[in-house]
């Protein structure tokens, strides 16, 4: 598990942010898949972060970055088999991801921002 961890780590840097090729496209499914829980952890920090800014009754930011959170899961892994099964096609146009940004990691919520 930790080596299937790391590989997803590693293709996930080193690959470009627009798939131009068909491996690439592959590649960004499967980490699309394997990655697509960690959108709870995104948006449950988010909303957390977000909550503490406005309100002292944070667990209720908590669970609604929590909800949300299992939609972006879905809409990823979603979009993640889709890069999986479609890979050999240019749909939709020039390989282009269905969701953005196209990794989990590229728009990480923090302070101040």
């Amino acid at each position: 598990m930790k080596l299937l961890l790391s590989l997803c780590i590693v293709l996930l840097l080193c690959s470009s942010v627009m798939a131009a090729n068909p491996a690439i496209k592959l590649e960004r499914g499967v980490v699309n898949v394997v990655t697509s829980p960690v959108e709870i952890v995104k948006y449950t920090r988010a909303y957390w972060i977000k909550g503490s800014e406005k309100t002292p009754h944070i667990i209720v930011w908590f669970f609604a970055g929590t909800i949300e959170g299992t939609v972006e899961m879905v809409k990823r892994g979603g979009s993640g088999l889709w890069d999986v099964v479609s890979f050999p096609f240019a749909v939709p146009q020039n390989y282009d991801s269905l969701i953005k940004p196209d990794y989990v990691f590229e728009d990480w919520p923090r302070r101040g921002k």
